[in-house]
């Protein structure tokens, strides 16, 4: 089942796919021969500036939007609108939120290939908006079955849970009154202390119940990175960037340390293959 990085990524593909004539002929529209030049000049100083030296620069998301981005006033203003520029802008965003392995949710997901689709349809590109719209219902088909799959999980889940509370009201119940009845009389200080046990332990047992949140059992997928886990907690969202940062926010200056220096052993774990090595390495 495709994450919503993964539909980021296949739009942005699409789009520059699509885009890439266009790009060319705008600004071989202005600049004439000297496209290349502009293109290079565009991305000068740019991290991904070796890779575009092998291949085509605008094969990137990353340039082809910041060309239509600098080069807006010169050459694609009379072809797209102010709308469209608004769009150029949102997908350089989602895009610099997908190379750094930002959280990135269904509904960014949709919005960015509804945005793609928009790009595509007001440049003539009506073929692959056709595929993205399959993609956007596909992706809303994605999001309400998890929805609903959630929804049933907690509709049954309060089902047992008002069970359980019933059976334990009508247990407590029961056992009060068997108390009243039969030992009241004789030791009533006892049979008020084992009554007040009683309405105590299941009165706990209530609150057990009613403040516990809905389990998950079993192999089952993550909801924020799709991917199949055994346990409760997603370890692949707790490795990632994002989730370290904001855990880095509430550690304590300590707490903060001590977690780098396990980080930086485990990478000397991974990097060194000599074991000497390894420990003139460790930090003291």
């Amino acid at each position: 089942m495709p994450t919503p990085a993964d539909r980021i990524h296949l739009a942005l593909e699409i789009l520059v796919e699509e885009w890439t004539p266009f790009i060319r002929q705008e600004l071989s529209k202005s600049y004439g021969h000297r496209v290349e030049e502009v293109i290079l000049a565009q991305i000068r100083g740019d991290r991904n500036m070796a890779s575009a030296r092998f291949s085509d620069p605008l094969s990137d998301p990353h340039i082809l939007l910041n060309v239509v981005w600098e080069q807006w006033n010169h050459c694609f203003r009379h072809q797209l609108g102010i709308f469209e520029r608004s769009l150029i802008s949102e997908l350089r965003e989602f895009r610099n939120q997908l190379a750094h392995q930002s959280f990135l949710t269904e509904d960014d997901a949709y919005r960015v290939l509804d945005s793609v689709q928009r790009l595509l349809v007001a440049t003539g590109h009506t073929q692959r908006a056709t595929q993205l719209e399959d993609e956007k219902v596909d992706a809303l088909r994605q999001k309400f079955g998890h929805r609903v799959n959630r929804e049933l999980a907690r509709i049954r889940f309060n089902r047992r849970r008002l069970l359980d509370i019933a059976l334990y009201s009508l247990c407590c119940f029961a056992l009060v009154t068997t108390l009243w009845s039969f030992l009241w009389e004789r030791h009533w200080l006892a049979t008020l202390l084992l009554i007040a046990f009683v309405i105590f332990t299941f009165g706990y047992f209530i609150y057990q119940r009613l403040s516990a949140a809905i389990p998950v059992f079993g192999v089952h997928e993550c909801a924020h990175c799709r991917r199949v886990i055994y346990t409760e907690s997603c370890p692949y969202c707790e490795q990632s960037p994002a989730h370290r940062h904001r855990r880095a926010q509430i550690l304590d200056p300590r707490e903060e340390a001590d977690a780098t220096l396990a980080h930086e052993t485990l990478e000397m774990i991974d990097q060194s293959a000599n074991p000497l090595e390894l420990i003139s390495k460790v930090p003291r």
